[in-house]
């Protein structure tokens, strides 16, 4: 499921030996899961938020998001005017790593929270480090962390994860029986 809510990239960096940053605009009461995924609206690519970085102790904070405080020069005018500007118009700044790929946000892109939900069987179509890339008969594609699997070590593209109400979804074959590789 993808929020409604569009999130524009105004910013997008890839920092040597840090990783990507992004500034994202309307995020007006952050995100609602830790290490939440964000999913491209133009090119379903995936990318979790590692951690907000806070420039400013004024900043507006959120619940679920892991902080990182960066260093600037608050004396200076510009920087306390950006700082201010960034406040009144929601824009937050984010570390994230892309899931299944090594592109960053495009500058203009739109971002939304994706959640994968769904009530029967999904197939694997991509397996990742952290997560499975899954798409169903409808061409929805969406991802899930592996963790969130049970027996994911034995996962194999074409696999797929059943829906189930507990803690951990199944693994299974196009027939519905688990998988026991």
């Amino acid at each position: 499921m993808d929020s409604k809510i569009k999130h524009q990239v105004i910013n997008s960096n890839i920092l040597a030996n840090y990783g990507i940053i992004v500034e994202l605009d309307n995020v007006e009461n952050g995100f609602p899961v830790l290490k939440a995924v964000l999913k491209s609206v133009d090119s379903n690519l995936f990318w979790e938020i590692e951690k907000r970085i806070i420039e400013n102790l004024e900043e507006k904070r959120f619940d679920n998001e892991e902080i990182v405080f960066s260093h600037i020069n608050s004396k200076n005018p510009l920087s306390s005017e950006v700082l201010k500007n960034r406040e009144e118009k929601n824009i937050r700044l984010y570390k994230i790593s892309p899931i299944g790929h090594k592109e960053q946000p495009k500058i203009g892109e739109y971002l939304v929270f994706h959640s994968t939900t769904f009530r029967k069987k999904i197939r694997i179509r991509e397996i990742y480090n952290d997560y499975f890339l899954l798409e169903d008969e409808n061409n929805y594609i969406g991802v899930i962390p592996r963790r969130k699997v049970g027996r994911n070590e034995k996962a194999i593209i074409g696999d797929y994860v059943r829906h189930c109400e507990h803690q951990f979804h199944d693994l299974v074959d196009a027939n519905d029986h688990f998988i026991y590789r």
